[in-house]
This record gives C-alpha cells, sequence and structure tokens, in this order.
C-alpha cells in the first residue's frame, strides 16, 4: 500500500496495489480466521464472529477516511497514510503466538477417545491379540486434533465409539480429504453466490440513491454496515447456544436467510424513496449479518477444527474469484440496462441459487448422517 505513494500510472498501481498489496491481504487474513479454531474450543462461532466483522468496520469507517483523506492531501499521500494503517497488521500478527505447553498437555477431555482407550487396554490385558491401532498414537491424536462433538455425544456402544475415532484417525491422514466431500463443494458454491451478492449491495446501494435522484448515499452504506456488524456479533452468539450449536438447525437457517435476502433483494426494484431504501438497506444488512455469522460455524460443523484453516483457504479462492469478476458483470449489466435493477435482479438470482445450494447441502448431510470430520 505504502509503495502506491510512488505511482505514477495505473500500470504501476496494478503491481503495488493491485498484486503486492492484494496478496499480502490474502496471506495476512487466512491465519486471522483459522487462528480462532486453535484458541477456542467452546465458542468458535463467537470468536470467529467478532474476527469477521472486521470487514463491516473497515466499510462503516473507512469511507469517511478516504473522503476526508482525499479532501484534505493528494492521492499519494492517501495511500502513503492508508499503508502506514496497514503496518498494523504486523503488530496484531505477532500476538499470535503458539500455545503454551501446559495448555497442550491439557486438552479438553473426549469421551469418544476415552472410552475407545480403556474398552481397548481391558482387551490387550485379557488376550494378546494385536491390536488395532497403537494407543499411544491415539493418545497424541488427541492432543493435537479435536474429536468432533457429535461422534462424542453419540450414545453407542464401545465398539461403535471406536469405530468413530478409528474412522476419525484415518480420515485426517488425507489433509485435503474435504475436497472430495460433495457437502463441502456445495458449502464454497453457496459461500460464492453469497459474495457475490454482497459486494452487489455495497457497490449498487449509492448508485441506486443517485438514480432515485436523492442523496446521502455515504450515510445509507455506513448505517448498513453498522447493522450487519452488530448482526454478525449478535448471531455469533446465538450459534454457539445449546439448541442453535447443531448442524442442522445452522444449515436451515443458512436456507431461510438466503432465501429472504433474495427476496428482498427482488423487491428493491419497486424501492424509489430514500425513506423506503433505507429501511430496506437495514434490514438487508441484517442479513447479511446473520449470512456471515454461518461462514465459519457451517464450515466446522463440515470438515472439523482441525482442518479448519485449510478448508477456508480454499473459500477465500472462491470468494477472490467472485471479488475479481463480480463488480465486472454488475457493471456491464448496468451499463447494458442503464439501470441499477437489472443488477439487483441478477443478485437476487444469486441468493436464490445459494438457497438451492444450501438445500441440497442439507439433503447431502442428511444421507450422510455418519460423515466423519476430522
Amino acid at each position: 500500500m505504502s509503495l502506491s505513494y510512488f505511482s505514477t500510472n495505473v500500470a504501476m498501481l496494478f503491481i503495488t496495489y493491485g498484486i503486492i498489496f492484494g496478496t499480502g491481504g490474502g496471506l495476512a487474513s487466512i491465519p486471522g480466521f483459522s487462528i480462532t479454531t486453535v484458541y477456542f474450543k467452546n465458542h468458535i462461532s463467537l470468536a470467529s464472529g467478532c474476527v469477521i466483522c472486521g470487514a463491516g468496520v473497515g466499510a462503516l469507517v473507512f469511507p469517511y477516511l478516504m473522503q476526508y483523506l482525499l479532501d484534505e492531501y493528494t492521492t499519494s499521500v492517501t495511500f502513503l497514510i492508508t499503508g502506514g494503517i496497514t503496518f498494523n497488521i504486523i503488530v496484531a500478527g505477532a500476538l499470535m503466538r503458539p500455545l503454551t505447553p501446559q495448555v497442550k498437555r491439557n486438552p479438553a477431555p473426549t469421551q469418544c477417545n476415552d472410552d475407545a482407550l480403556s474398552e481397548r487396554t481391558k482387551l490387550n490385558s485379557s488376550s494378546n491379540s494385536q491390536p488395532k491401532y497403537d494407543a499411544i498414537a491415539v493418545r497424541r491424536k488427541k492432543q493435537h486434533e479435536h474429536v468432533s462433538d457429535k461422534n462424542c455425544d453419540v450414545e453407542s456402544t464401545t465398539d461403535e465409539k471406536e469405530r468413530l475415532c478409528e474412522n476419525s484417525i484415518t480420515r485426517n491422514q488425507s489433509k485435503y480429504f474435504y475436497l472430495r466431500d460433495p457437502v463441502y463443494i456445495l458449502y464454497v458454491l453457496a459461500v460464492m453466490f453469497f459474495a457475490f451478492s454482497y459486494i452487489t449491495v455495497f457497490l449498487m446501494l449509492p448508485a441506486k440513491v443517485l438514480e432515485d435522484n436523492e442523496s446521502g448515499e455515504a450515510v445509507m452504506v455506513s448505517l448498513t454496515s453498522l447493522v450487519e456488524i452488530c448482526c454478525r456479533i449478535a448471531w455469533a452468539a446465538v450459534w454457539d447456544c445449546r439448541f442453535f450449536c447443531r448442524q442442522d438447525v445452522r444449515q436451515t437457517a443458512m436456507f431461510i436467510s438466503f432465501v429472504g435476502a433474495g427476496v428482498l433483494m427482488s423487491l428493491s426494484v419497486l424501492v424509489h424513496t430514500y425513506t423506503i431504501l433505507l429501511v430496506w438497506s437495514l434490514l438487508m444488512g441484517s442479513l447479511m449479518g446473520v449470512l456471515w455469522s454461518l461462514v465459519v460455524p457451517v464450515l466446522v460443523d463440515i470438515v472439523g477444527a482441525a482442518a479448519m484453516g485449510d478448508a477456508f483457504a480454499f473459500v477465500m479462492l472462491g470468494e477472490a474469484v467472485i471479488f475479481l469478476v463480480g463488480p465486472l458483470i454488475t457493471g456491464s449489466l448496468l451499463d447494458y440496462s442503464g439501470t441499477v435493477a437489472a443488477s439487483f435482479l441478477f443478485t437476487g438470482g444469486c441468493l436464490f441459487a445459494a438457497a438451492i445450494v444450501t438445500a441440497a447441502m442439507k439433503y447431502k448431510t442428511i444421507l450422510l448422517p455418519t460423515r466423519d470430520i476430522g
């Protein structure tokens, strides 16, 4: 970002701001999300919600900051100041310290492994048969991997619990096992549809205000971001509650939110006054906040906390593709039709498509009730 201060043409900006800053931003974002599964075991949804709300805070604060800097200084100085702000990521990264050995020696107890190990010990003491797996290896695995609570809460026989634990260990031997999981592929597709809808709202909302010959587009965008931030944190805390932490409940909530957002997006073509558009934007911001709060918890439900970091990297790759081609699509629709209605209708279709994909994801999950995760 700071190197853009020395840019004298658009080609240099493509290199400094586009390639260098874009690469650094991607490398800094993924650890920021995946580190939550290392430090938090009981409140992953709330922790990830607080992390992911940073994008909403940026959308709320930076438009005013950028406008102030551009009014007071030149574009080059604005790049230099924002680059200095971006350097604070280094300080944040320095705080991401590895867990101490004492914490590693006291992991959260997993009934699944404990019962399996105790039963295996009894069998070894009464028989000379060779165990199917080494007890020491299982203990080491228990120290470094988080076994799904779903497996640990299953009320079954000891043999069934052993089978769940062995399957979990075998599954973890393949680092990218989730790439063969149809539920995960459907999840990534749904997030890509949602990412396209998200950027369309903030790109086309100011154009919608100006098209209706109104003013105050910056205030509307800021209020939408504020509502989204509040909903992200509030609903992230809800998903950690006892009833809402279930995978089927979270996927159902995601489906309902996609349908509601699709209906609301399609109705935007009927809005032509600033007051009604403000209410519309606040409702859309609340639904966007609900959906963003579900992104990480649903992913953890699918792949497990241990594989969440790598799996989320592929999700962000899909989002990056959408952030690249999304503005081109919405801009082309705006240029071709001469109105923002076409972009909003197309975005509503994307939200309905995300709802269909989520329904298919939930259907696949029901068909595979014993699907083990890492």
